[in-house]
């Protein structure tokens, strides 16, 4: 009778049973406890400090910010007087508004609305008017300024920065020898030639022989005396015979 086949593994069974599973503890030792990840709060502190300070420091920049373009850009500059709005309603304004020029004087706004300056209010050029407009003795009493040289380089004046084909000169090299409403219409922006010479230039002597202050015919105000190349440059002759 043949014997019994043993296990052709060499473990032994009571190792097999105790390997195949995971260890459990004894029934009566305590289950380790689940561990929270720690808040370190003093980073939290950090932190809210921070946007904190840049909230406020944001707001009084953009606070400074608003004083100082009310006080550029508005009538009277930034209302301190509280409330504003009671304080505003105790000023007087200062400008008229364009309709209100546009009412008396209509031909030089027809001229400026069909030019480049349609857009260009009137007191850009010539100044607060609601006193001048708010009567008619007034409007005989209070003159409008007129524009002078520095308003017209206020925007005419050559920049780097301007669009090549915005109208611009250099100031330097551009005729300085008057004012530039003596050429230059600002309502419809042509430019007033000169007048030419009409008498003959043959065999005469040069322009400053009888145009200067006490010649026979004085100089406009602002013309400087100067060689005649300079003169014909703007003043061309109608004709160089003698009639």
């Amino acid at each position: 009778m043949s014997e019994p086949e043993q296990p052709t593994t060499n473990e032994h069974p009571m190792l097999i049973s105790e390997t195949s599973g995971a260890e459990e503890p004894p029934s009566g030792a305590e289950k380790p406890r689940s561990t929270r990840p720690t808040v370190a709060w003093s980073r939290v502190a950090t932190l809210t400090a921070k946007i904190v300070i840049f909230v406020v420091v944001a707001s009084i920049a953009l606070g400074g910010a608003a004083v100082v373009a009310a006080s550029f850009y508005s009538q009277y500059g930034a209302v301190r007087n509280a409330p504003n709005a009671r304080a505003w309603s105790g000023l007087t304004p200062r400008f008229a508004g364009q309709a209100v020029c546009v009412s008396c004087h209509e031909p030089e706004a027809n001229a400026q609305d069909a030019s480049v300056h349609v857009n260009v209010s009137c007191e850009n050029c010539h100044g607060s008017l609601a006193a001048h407009s708010s009567s008619e003795a007034a409007a005989k009493e209070i003159v409008p300024v007129k524009p002078k040289d520095e308003i017209c380089a206020t925007c005419h004046v050559a920049v780097a920065g301007r669009p090549a084909g915005f109208p611009q000169v250099d100031l330097a090299e551009h005729y300085s020898g008057d004012h530039c409403l003596r050429c230059h219409d600002p309502h419809s922006i042509t430019a007033v030639r000169p007048p030419s010479v009409s008498h003959p230039l043959a065999d005469l002597p040069v322009c400053t022989t009888c145009h200067v202050p006490l010649g026979l015919k004085e100089i406009p105000s602002g013309h400087e005396p100067v060689g005649d190349a300079v003169c014909l440059s703007c003043h061309h002759p109608a004709t160089s015979r003698r009639p």
